[in-house]
């Protein structure tokens, strides 16, 4: 039996359940506790919602760090993407009207590998036993594909947004922002499905109970 056999203390769908709900609250609570109109999810560290911002990426830095999977390869890509986490909180984005630095561009890298971990999840072993499976089996795994999906299309928008638009344009129509909140929703949505806590997408015997 390996180690990724064994029935941890912890079970691997509480902690996709709690890092989906993060996720998805995380946008909501720093537009919240800033009480501006972000430009992005990011530019939140200079309001009063940095505390927030950052210490719930170091909580989902901490999720993805004690999350192994069930393989090697889901365990790295975890383990990356805990670092990638714990990245995007240590090198803040630039302020506004601030110059691109160097700190910056490991800002956007971080996240870029951020997303692309959440989204190989999504595309790949949450989808992997599901094939070829009907009923709500099948439902969830639609689910992820559209979540991954919307996670990488979200990534290419902002990417081409700021290589193509003037930077008055991006921020005007927030696109960092929207982009951002987009893909963390869908990451959120992804991840709390796959915590199996929801009746209505899960089987009675694969169903994580809360109480």
């Amino acid at each position: 039996m390996t180690r990724y056999q064994v029935n941890e203390v912890f079970d691997y769908r509480t902690h996709r359940l709690s890092m989906g709900l993060i996720a998805l609250l995380l946008p909501l609570i720093v537009s919240a506790v800033s009480g501006e109109r972000l430009d992005s999810i990011s530019a939140s560290y200079y309001t009063e919602a940095r505390d927030w911002m950052v210490g719930l990426l170091f909580v989902v830095g901490a999720f993805l760090l004690s999350y192994n999977g069930h393989t090697q390869k889901q365990s790295s890509v975890s383990k990356i993407a805990a670092f990638a986490a714990a990245g995007i909180a240590i090198f803040p984005t630039a302020c506004k009207g601030c110059e691109t630095t160097p700190t910056t561009a490991l800002h956007f890298a971080c996240a870029a590998i951020l997303f692309s971990a959440l989204a190989y999840f999504c595309l790949g072993p949450f989808r992997e036993k599901l094939r070829g499976r009907g009923g709500k089996k099948q439902l969830r795994s639609q689910i992820y594909l559209v979540c991954g999906t919307t996670m990488i299309v979200c990534m290419v928008a902002i990417a081409a947004a700021n290589l193509l638009l003037p930077a008055e344009t991006v921020s005007t129509l927030r696109i960092v922002y929207w982009g951002e909140a987009l893909a963390l929703i869908a990451f959120g949505i992804a991840w709390f499905v796959s915590g199996k806590a929801l009746p209505l997408l899960t089987d009675k015997d694969e169903r994580l109970m809360l109480l």
